[in-house]
């Protein structure tokens, strides 16, 4: 029956592992269309933050555009529509650890994290979400890989993701409103 359980396992990561790649290598070639959805509003944020936020291949591209959609936008529904598509791209990220967990759990930096994370998983989560965070990708990983129950994960990290991304939709509003003034156009 274990045998079962490893099989589904390592059938898991594998989907995971290759959903993710394939994912990128559309991204990469189909880049312009990335662009095109920035333009769709509303929908467009919320479905280029999923995409910057659960590969590797667009980082920084989600807090572009909900800084630059905040300031023509209104700012709180773009900062909560981008932390709603950050959380729902990180789940891809955690389902990638979820099933490579026998890949990268072995060894002793595994060891010292998962201590670690069962001490302060609940605040880490929050605190990694809500900072603008090259690393934070490999976070979401890891916590699949320590099984983090993932309606948990998703709480906190929407909670931290829509503070990060309301901040970033009001620094856009306030900012690109300031650049409109200067350049005399109306506001």
């Amino acid at each position: 029956m274990e045998c079962g359980a490893r099989r589904r396992g390592r059938l898991l990561a594998a989907l995971s592992v290759g959903a993710t790649i394939v994912l990128c290598v559309l991204i990469v070639q189909h880049r312009g269309f990335v662009d095109q959805i920035s333009h769709w509003g509303y929908v467009g944020l919320f479905l280029v933050n999923v995409l910057a936020s659960g590969t590797l291949v667009l980082p920084g591209m989600g807090a572009v555009i909900t800084f630059t959609l905040g300031g023509v936008l209104q700012p709180a529904l773009v900062g909560v529509v981008a932390g709603f598509g950050e959380a729902t791209g990180a789940v891809g990220a955690y389902l990638t650890g979820y099933g490579g967990r026998g890949l990268l759990i072995d060894g002793p930096s595994g060891a010292r994290f998962t201590a670690l994370m069962q001490r302060h998983g609940s605040k880490a989560m929050f605190i990694m979400a809500a900072l603008v965070n090259p690393i934070y990708y490999p976070f979401a990983v890891w916590m699949g890989v320590l099984r983090v129950r993932i309606g948990k994960f998703f709480l906190y990290t929407l909670a931290g993701r829509i503070l990060k991304n309301l901040l970033l939709a009001y620094l856009g509003y306030f900012g690109m409103r300031t650049v409109l003034r200067w350049l005399g156009l109306p506001v």
